[in-house]
């Protein structure tokens, strides 16, 4: 085997540990959660998405959709679902919607205010996408 190539597999593997590090991370972090005073008992807030944008930012768009897919499966193996996989999947498509519009404009510009601009994004295609998915 060549040099490249241990190379290569060993920027895949340094890539895929990332994705299942910051996976695991968000699923923990799903389930703390938080009721919303305001909302019915169904609305929560939990702070799973802060690790799947962190991984969006450090490792791209396509990655950041892998940990939030994998944060849901992850999160339906331990709380397992009262709603039949439709609350499940509609979170993927709203965490897709806010990490993968923030982490596209990101990842072609790396500055801070091209981050400041893509969450703003990301925030109103979330607010769009969820109220669509719910």
């Amino acid at each position: 085997m060549s040099q490249k190539t241990n190379t290569m597999k060993r920027g895949y593997v340094k890539e895929m540990t990332k994705i299942s590090v910051l996976s695991a991370v968000a699923a923990v972090l799903m389930l703390i959660e938080f009721p919303l005073f305001f909302a019915p008992e169904f609305y929560k807030l939990d702070l799973s998405e802060v690790a799947v944008l962190i991984g969006g930012f450090a490792l791209g768009p396509m990655a950041a959709m892998m940990i939030e897919l994998i944060k849901v499966l992850l999160n339906l193996a331990l709380n397992g679902t009262v709603t039949g996989g439709v609350g499940e999947a509609a979170n993927f498509i709203i965490g897709c919607s806010f990490v993968l519009p923030a982490s596209i404009i990101y990842y072609k510009n790396k500055t801070m205010k091209s981050a400041i601009i893509g969450m703003a994004i990301g925030v109103f295609s979330m607010a769009v996408v969820g109220s669509l998915a719910n």
